[in-house]
């Protein structure tokens, strides 16, 4: 079988936008690029910043060996980051000793996989394959400015780097430079995003809680029941995929949902704001609903449970006011969704006091 070298090469204009979004305190003299593909990065750095030293990796020797023929200065080799036991000694000798700018759009492709090892200063966890190729290059080149990478929008957002992204910050602040339509890349389907990396020590995050709303109290609750594992019964309870919450919104009739017999974490019944985790929500349908029956939730709907009518529609006020900054709270690098944390921390800043089931 072809190894899969995820080769989605970064376009020129592309490349020469996101570095001239960068905010650098000098111009750099080296930059390096440890997936650097057809080296369109690196040639952008040279445009964009006057002349640079590139030292580029790649693990496809043939796109290395035409780098090597059309820029015979520049420093490459071929080579895996995530491959460090065969790679690491090569590595060792070849860096520079100084690096200024790190500049690279990493694979994305998980295939099958949902997390790859990754280790970075002494610790080992699970992350995305684009955020175990970023902190490698990190680690490696250690660049004095920082970096400037396009990773998957889901890299910023996702509960899989949500570790990864709290080592980052500890020597490290991450911004957003240029949101990347899904047909940059061509034959991918990717929401991807352009970010900066900037040394900065101890990064605190200055975002600070100034909403003046009453306190709410609610209950958020994801749904527990894979559609494909559902075990229908007439005898059950309704079961509400994320298809389903215009039926609820709507109040149509219990006879005419599925019924399943399963009794899984995310069974609700009162009032309450359903939302779907995985898509993006419809303004219209997140609306507070009085649930006179319980229902089984899929793992595709999040339920914003509160106590009474007077909450659940005070919810939804808040939620409507701030309708774009809600919405925007479903990335991903293919289908948009939202995370418990995701949503819980929105809300939080909305003075909504959340308790999680």
């Amino acid at each position: 079988m072809p190894l899969d070298l995820d080769r989605y090469y970064t376009p020129e204009s592309v490349a020469r936008r996101i570095l001239e979004c960068a905010a650098l305190p000098v111009m750099p003299s080296v930059c390096a690029d440890s997936t650097c593909g057809n080296g369109r990065l690196l040639k952008a750095a040279n445009e964009v910043f006057g002349g640079v030293d590139c030292v580029g990796i790649d693990r496809d020797r043939r796109a290395i060996t035409a780098l090597r023929r059309n820029n015979p200065d520049w420093l490459l080799t071929v080579g895996d980051l995530l491959n460090v036991k065969r790679y690491g000694r090569l590595f060792a000798e070849f860096i520079p000793p100084t690096v200024d700018l790190l500049v690279l759009n990493p694979p994305f492709s998980q295939g099958s996989r949902k997390a790859v090892d990754i280790t970075y200063r002494g610790d080992s966890f699970k992350g995305s394959v684009a955020m175990a190729y970023l902190l490698r290059s990190i680690e490696l080149f250690d660049p004095t400015h920082g970096a400037v990478a396009i990773v998957p929008e889901s890299l910023l957002y996702s509960e899989t780097d949500e570790f990864s992204r709290k080592l980052l910050s500890e020597r490290f602040s991450i911004q957003g430079i240029a949101n990347l339509e899904s047909c940059t890349f061509r034959g991918a389907r990717a929401h991807a995003i352009a970010v900066q990396i900037l040394p900065s020590g101890n990064h605190v995050d200055t975002k600070q809680f100034t909403s003046s709303q009453k306190p709410l109290k609610i209950r958020l609750t994801r749904g527990g029941l894979p559609v494909h594992i559902m075990k229908k019964s007439p005898r059950g309870v309704p079961f509400v995929h994320s298809t389903e919450i215009r039926k609820v919104v709507n109040r149509i009739h219990e006879s005419d949902f599925l019924h399943t017999e399963d009794c899984l974490k995310g069974r609700v019944v009162g009032w309450a704001i359903l939302i779907p985790r995985v898509g993006v929500a419809e303004k219209g349908l997140v609306q507070a609903v009085n649930i006179r029956l319980p229902v089984q939730l899929s793992d595709c709907v999040i339920a914003l449970e509160c106590k009474n009518k007077l909450v659940a529609q005070e919810l939804e006020a808040r939620i409507h006011e701030s309708w774009d900054d809600f919405r925007d709270l479903y990335k991903g690098t293919g289908a948009r969704y939202v995370t418990m944390s995701r949503l819980s921390a929105w809300l939080n800043l909305k003075n909504v006091n959340i308790e999680i089931s």
